[in-house]
Order: C-alpha cells, then structure tokens, then sequence
C-alpha cells in the first residue's frame, strides 16, 4: 500500500505525516516533533525523522 500523506521532498528525503508514522500519532510516544495534534495530513504534523508503518513499507 504507498502512503497517502508521506512523499519525498525536493531532496528525496521522505517526509512522514504522523498518522503514517510508527513513531507519533499510533500510540508511540517516542515522537519528539513537538506536534500537538499527530493524526491527519502533513498540514496536521509531520516529519522527516519518522518511521512508516509497516503496512506502507511493502511495495
């Protein structure tokens, strides 16, 4: 399944919303962002330091 809200910047780094992350917004609390609000698109939180989940990493 490719990721809905996570795409690569101009660089290629993968920038991660939250809501597709492992780290914030799923229940982990490892998340150091500084986001208030980790569910929904970019515009609600994201980062380049996240993790996707699982189901998003099989292409």
């Amino acid at each position: 399944m490719k990721p809905k809200h996570s795409k690569p910047d101009s660089r290629g780094m993968l920038f991660v919303a939250c809501s597709e992350c492992n780290r914030g917004g799923n229940g982990d609390e490892s998340c150091s962002s500084g986001w208030k609000i980790k569910r929904g698109g970019p515009e609600k939180g994201a980062c380049f330091s996240g993790e996707l989940l699982d189901k998003y990493k099989q292409a």
